[in-house]
């Protein structure tokens, strides 16, 4: 029972698989990279797309990343939907 498991520590978010680059979905989502040490960073497009270019997959862009605490190279690149604002609706 001391065998603890191992959970992400990102929240749950919607995973866009159709998102294959960059420049796909016109820039309207997150690149979530994830370490197998468990660290996760959600950086924007744009930012990437200014160091690697528009072009480049996010399979290719895996393969250039490494991580900030441990120093390996990253498990995931994906994109994930932005959040949506909650809560407020209409005031009158």
């Amino acid at each position: 029972m001391d065998a603890r498991v191992r959970r992400p520590h990102h929240a749950p978010v919607r995973v866009l698989p159709h998102v294959k680059k960059l420049d796909g979905a016109l820039g309207d989502f997150i690149v979530r990279v994830t370490c197998p040490c468990g660290t996760s960073r959600y950086i924007e497009p744009e930012a990437v797309a200014r160091l690697v270019g528009r072009k480049v997959t996010l399979a290719a862009l895996a393969t250039r990343m490494r991580c900030s605490q441990c120093g390996k190279k990253v498990a995931e690149v994906v994109a994930v939907a932005r959040p949506r604002p909650r809560g407020g609706g209409r005031r009158e």
